[in-house]
């Protein structure tokens, strides 16, 4: 084994890889009533990710790809893509929002392991850093689900892939979404 392969195998052990059942996944808090109107609003502002109901507001959720460097996720606690789903979403909805970003993966053991981070993102700029669990007390149940790894992204009821979302109903699930202000 040459000196270069084992370094990459110690550099590897260091970062939690993700499990088949676990990954990295982005999850933005909005205040937005309507997961309708987020989803279309997302779906004609070229937005691609899942918006899922919630009781606190819509929320939207993207799965990420591990880091091709490991050094990556040593460095860094937001992925570029979960920053930019995150400052689009505070620019197009005009409030602020909350970034979360669990990276999940399995121990030496097989125990889940991981790291839980959160943000604040205000007109398209970070605007700090917040405590996790100060934000999933107050988050509905399904945002820990997600983040956990308990469900998937694509199981979650209500959820709407707006990468799916014909320009057209988008414009409609906007309106609509905005007239009832329910999730």
């Amino acid at each position: 084994m040459s000196v270069d392969d084992e370094f990459e195998r110690l550099v590897a052990g260091l970062v939690p890889q993700p499990a088949t059942r676990h990954g990295w996944i982005a999850v933005v808090l909005t205040p937005v009533a309507s997961a309708s109107a987020l989803a279309g609003l997302c779906a004609m502002s070229g937005v691609n990710c899942t918006v899922v109901p919630s009781t606190t507001g819509a929320v939207a959720a993207r799965e990420l790809p591990p880091p091709d460097d490991p050094f990556a996720a040593l460095v860094t606690d937001v992925p570029p893509a979960a920053e930019e789903l995150a400052a689009t979403l505070s620019r197009l909805t005009h409030t602020e929002v909350l970034l979360l970003v669990a990276r999940l993966g399995t121990d030496h053991d097989g125990e889940t392991a991981g790291q839980l981070t959160a943000h604040r993102y205000a007109a398209g700029e970070a605007a700090g850093e917040v405590p996790p669990g100060l934000a999933l007390a107050s988050a509905d149940g399904v945002v820990e689900d997600l983040l956990l790894g308990q469900v998937a992204l694509a199981d979650v009821p209500g959820g709407e892939d707006t990468g799916q979302i014909p320009r057209w109903k988008a414009a409609r699930m906007f309106t609509r979404g905005l007239k009832k202000r329910k999730p």
